[in-house]
């Protein structure tokens, strides 16, 4: 600790700078499985404090005194994203400013401090929606939401937070602010001509594009959504002949810099909506069930399988019963039409329906309003129920809660990832956003055990093992962090890490920004860092 004690003295800011027990305590966990006790937290209170807490880092380490900055809101990562040994940047404290929305664009912008509850507030009082509704919607960040490119169940219709972010600000490691956007080609050759440190970004990155992309090209996810390593393939629209900067940004877990603010897009909240539900017996009948009514234009299609059911039976008995069709069934799925007609509304979902029970596959309407809600919270609840009420002697860890595989495989691929989870008798929850391919399995684990940490760590490596077999991605929503960055090379080869760690190379030359997350982290690290303790 004595290292980090003197530099720290150093940093002259108007915000707070705490190396007291209590305040890195507070901060040495996430939602993931690890706990990493930081040397210092830092509080800015505006974007001068974070440009002086860059200079500052960069000059200790220059100096031969390595200090890293890592950025923090909400504090619900769970790959261990936000978790560091050196300095966590708490943006959550002071830099939470909401501005005004435009009605008329429909966005709203705000620092990267500020709470998703307060952004739900504001734009639901105007009709309005910030549409990546993540499950911890009550309790995440946009700082995180934005490096992790989070997305939920609206999330088939709207995509990710790197669909729905307009523009973005970041300090950067000459500690200076850049704002990052769509430019056309014109603005592009533009930017490439500046003789500074930002014009150089431009000129690097377009030209490791485009010395590089059939390598990224045969490396692009062939899944829906996808938030492993940095978003190469995403920074160029070429049917809008469009470059954004600000997609690499979203999604990088702050390794590229210190985000300070965005500009968020909205939609409009639908009027009228619509449920049907289709429970499955067979696993090998998820393709056809999902495909069928992706067809017809679902705001979500969600899942829980038959062991969440029975937790809820035992734990929210009502709701259970309300959503009795889903007992005695492997898995349901839960699908939301909606629209500004109920009509229009009622056709879609009642087409989907008819079509699905023309397969053969049992489908119900859900009109009352309770059970509507009964069936989202047990989706919703599915790994709560496991991390209130755990088998004692164990606790519910969340390291393979993130994988996503092309639907057409999807029913093999369960079958395969359920006789894993056999061999280790364990107890597990799985639900998740199956419209677009991706699931949240988490099992109970007694960590206490001897060698916990270790089966733990080898159950990661087998299931990453299964999804890239399969080929999917091991990162969706969560990203890599902690427990994900080492598997990278295993997902996307040597040739597209390098191309990895070139792009953090540019824009973090000395690793003071979150290190360990998307480039160098490795299975020791995770290892090191896991909780071994059964109490949450």
């Amino acid at each position: 600790m004595s290292g980090y004690l003197q530099p720290a003295e150093k940093l002259v800011i108007s915000g707070d700078i705490s190396h007291e027990w209590e305040s890195r305590q507070a901060v040495s966990r996430d939602a993931s499985i690890f706990e990493v006790m930081p040397a210092g937290v830092i509080s800015p209170r505006s974007v001068e404090d974070i440009r002086r807490s860059v200079v500052w880092a960069t000059q200790e380490t220059r100096a031969g005194r390595p200090v890293s900055l890592t950025a923090r809101v909400g504090g619900t990562c769970m790959s261990g994203g936000p978790l560091t040994s050196s300095y966590v940047l708490d943006l959550k404290k002071y830099l939470h400013n909401v501005g005004k929305i435009d009605t008329v664009g429909r966005s709203i912008t705000t620092q990267s401090g500020a709470m998703h509850r307060v952004i739900e507030e504001k734009t639901m009082a105007e009709g309005l929606l910030f549409a990546p509704y993540t499950s911890s919607h009550d309790i995440c960040g946009i700082g995180g939401m934005i490096g992790n490119n989070a997305s939920g169940e609206m999330s088939i219709k709207y995509g990710p937070t790197s669909s729905n972010v307009a523009t973005l600000k970041a300090v950067l490691s000459d500690g200076n602010q850049y704002k990052f956007g769509p430019l056309t080609r014109a603005e592009v050759e533009k930017k490439k001509q500046l003789a500074t440190y930002e014009g150089e970004i431009y000129r690097r990155v377009t030209a490791l594009l485009e010395q590089n992309k059939d390598t990224i090209a045969a490396n692009h996810p062939r899944t829906v959504k996808n938030a492993a390593g940095f978003q190469l393939w995403e920074l160029w629209d070429r049917h809008e002949q469009v470059f954004d900067l600000s997609r690499l940004f979203v999604g990088s877990q702050g390794t590229l810099g210190i985000v300070t603010e965005a500009t968020l897009k909205l939609v409009k909240r639908a009027n009228f909506s619509r449920m049907i539900v289709t429970p499955i017996s067979d696993l090998m009948n998820l393709p056809e069930v999902v495909r069928t009514t992706l067809a017809y234009e679902p705001a979500t299609c969600e899942t829980f399988d038959h062991f969440t059911y029975e937790l809820a039976e035992q734990y929210h008995p009502e709701d259970a019963a309300r959503a009795h069709v889903a007992k005695g069934k492997h898995i349901v799925i839960l699908s939301v039409f909606q629209g500004d007609d109920q009509q229009h509304t009622d056709v879609l979902a009642g087409q989907a329906k008819e079509k699905l029970e023309s397969l053969g596959h049992e489908t119900f309407w859900i009109d009352e309003p309770a059970t509507i809600e009964s069936f989202l919270n047990i989706r919703r609840w599915s790994f709560k129920m496991l991390l209130e009420h755990p088998t004692p002697g164990t606790r519910a860890e969340a390291f393979l809660e993130d994988t996503i595989v092309p639907l057409d495989r999807y029913g093999e691929f369960l079958t395969q990832l359920e006789a894993i989870l056999r061999e280790y008798n364990m107890i597990y929850t799985y639900a998740g956003h199956i419209g677009a391919g991706s699931i949240r399995l988490v099992p109970l684990v007694d960590m206490e055990a001897d060698g916990a940490a270790e089966r733990v760590m080898e159950l990661e490596t087998r299931v990453n093992d299964l999804v890239i077999e399969f080929g999917g991605s091991i990162s969706v929503d969560h990203n890599d962090g902690i427990i994900r960055t080492p598997y990278l090379e295993k997902q996307f080869g040597s040739e597209m890490v390098r191309l990895f760690e070139e792009v953090k190379l540019l824009f973090d030359p000395l690793g003071i920004f979150n290190p360990g997350k998307k480039v160098g982290g490795t299975y020791d690290d995770a290892l090191k860092y896991i909780i071994r303790e059964n109490v949450a």
